[in-house]
């Protein structure tokens, strides 16, 4: 089941990207399919490892960040802002989340705009990948 599970997610994942096909083993697909799948599981770090097939520690270190950016909890996520509509995803509010998981950017609420917003990180990031 879970194996089906993973072809689904990659299938997917490829659909939103097509320029990731045959790109699997990057850093960058396995963060957005660890994005992806806590959409649908949850924010488990040992259910997301064992459904990506992901390291436990990549996949720690990504929960770690989201958390810190306030768009995951230890019992949810939050992925509304991927969504134009309840079908519509928007591709490049998942790659700002894969930017985050990967320490590249955070992101914070901005008070005088009634906002979020992205910004660099000032530490240089250890890549995922």
């Amino acid at each position: 089941m879970e194996r089906t599970d993973l072809n689904f997610l990659r299938r997917t994942l490829i659909e939103i990207d097509p320029s990731l096909e045959g790109c699997e083993e990057d850093g960058s697909f396995k963060t957005a399919l660890v994005l992806l799948a806590a959409l649908s599981y949850g924010p488990s770090v040992g259910r997301l490892a064992d459904i990506t097939e992901c390291l436990r520690e990549f996949v720690s270190t990504i929960s770690r960040r989201m958390i810190q950016a306030g768009l995951w909890t230890e019992l949810d996520v939050c992925c509304d802002h991927w969504f134009a509509s309840e079908s519509v995803l928007i591709p490049a509010a998942l790659w700002c989340d894969v930017l985050i998981a990967q320490g590249l950017v955070t992101w914070r609420w901005i008070e005088d705009e009634g906002a979020y917003r992205y910004f660099c990180t000032q530490a240089k990031a250890t890549f995922l990948g």
